[in-house]
């Protein structure tokens, strides 16, 4: 099957303006959509290659329909992303007073992006959700000079219809970012770029935390997270997570290892070149620079917190623990050390940490923290 390219349509979208940024594909190989489910659903079902949809918005945040979609759809991966300036325009048909304009229809984003707009300027009018801007605008086009739609110059055109105002949106930095799906990995995946993956955190005190902890560790920068709820029990969430940098990076790679090991599930939901410009496919960011002498300083001093934090927090479990033993003649456990210890090397081994040294450290604190539950003994 020839290469075809879903997005969400009619014609005349920010979608198909995206798509046209981004491959430049013709009208033979775009295909239209009447939602975004419709478009990941042809994607599921082999009637297109690649789907490109909207993800996100710099005002309104994230496109949950898209992200909602991805869960169900495990074989779905992200190839690629385009971000697109985002200018609302107010549409009707040429002739029509904007002080006669009863309605104003369009995608629910685009109203939200224009909601100071149209509570200053149009505070008569009803507005009207529809699946997206095109479609408003083509429903506008069918209507009387009372109805309005929001959208682009492309839907303007399309329709027939009259710019009344521009550039209506109320942020004038208004960005949507759109991401390529498909059922495929990315065929030549990018030395630079952008992973984007899905975690869930058993519940536990500090679970987000220490999944965090590791990319901070590593000097990798997240340049978006968010959660989302689970759709499982209330209380559960699934956490979306963006970083930069590439899966041929080892330091990548251990990172997201060490995330996998203490999360719940985890899925990598693509590795793609990062967009910075129009062209094709985007231009791709230079690669992680090295962190300076500073930069490693100032980790290991947060290493060293965390290790006296952690300590802490063993020296109370013990402590209970030693409470629970009171009128137990033997306070130590040489059973339970020596599985400690054997836990503690093969841990130390896959970190790459010498087995003999983090022995020699934990037959120290065993001694430490047997002479503790001693004294507590004593004291009881």
């Amino acid at each position: 099957m020839a290469e075809k390219y879903g997005y969400l349509g009619p014609e005349g979208t920010y979608c198909e303006e995206a798509l046209s940024a981004y491959l430049g594909v013709s009208k033979e190989k775009a295909v239209p959509y009447s939602g975004i489910d419709r478009v990941i659903f042809a994607l599921l079902a082999g009637e297109i290659t690649y789907g490109l949809v909207p993800l996100e918005n710099s005002t309104e945040g994230t496109v949950n329909i898209t992200l909602d979609l991805m869960m169900t759809a495990p074989e779905l991966k992200i190839t690629g992303e385009i971000i697109m300036p985002i200018r609302h325009n107010l549409l009707a048909r040429p002739g029509t007073k904007k002080e006669a304009i009863t309605a104003v229809i369009s995608h629910s984003q685009a109203l939200a992006q224009c909601r100071n707009y149209l509570t200053e300027y149009l505070p008569q009018a009803s507005v009207y959700e529809v699946g997206s801007t095109a479609e408003a605008a083509r429903v506008a086009a069918g209507h009387g000079d009372c109805v309005a739609a929001i959208g682009n110059g492309a839907a303007s055109a399309r329709y027939g219809l009259e710019i009344i105002d521009r550039d209506i949106h109320d942020c004038k930095e208004n960005c949507t970012r759109f991401a390529m799906l498909s059922r495929q990995e990315n065929p030549n995946p990018p030395s630079a770029a952008k992973i984007s993956l899905v975690v869930s955190i058993t519940d536990r005190p500090g679970g987000l935390y220490q999944v965090l902890k590791e990319f901070a560790l590593n000097n990798i920068n997240l340049t978006r997270i968010e959660s989302r709820p689970a759709k499982s029990r209330l209380g559960d969430y699934l956490f979306f997570i963006d970083l930069a940098g590439h899966l041929e990076d080892p330091v990548i790679v251990d990172c997201l290892q060490a995330v996998k090991d203490m999360s719940s599930s985890f899925r990598i939901l693509g590795c793609y070149p990062v967009w910075e410009s129009s062209g094709s496919g985007g231009k791709r960011s230079a690669e992680r620079p090295l962190p300076s002498v500073d930069e490693l300083r100032q980790n290991i001093d947060i290493i060293d917190y965390q290790i006296v934090d952690l300590l802490a927090q063993r020296t109370q479990m013990v402590s209970l623990i030693g409470g629970l033993k009171q009128g137990i003649k033997a306070v130590r456990d040489k059973k339970r050390e020596q599985e400690v210890l054997e836990r503690v090397r093969q841990n130390a081994h896959r970190k790459g940490v010498d087995p003999n040294l983090m022995e020699r450290v934990y037959n120290i604190l065993f001694e430490h923290f047997v002479d503790l539950q001693v004294k507590q003994q004593t004291c009881l």
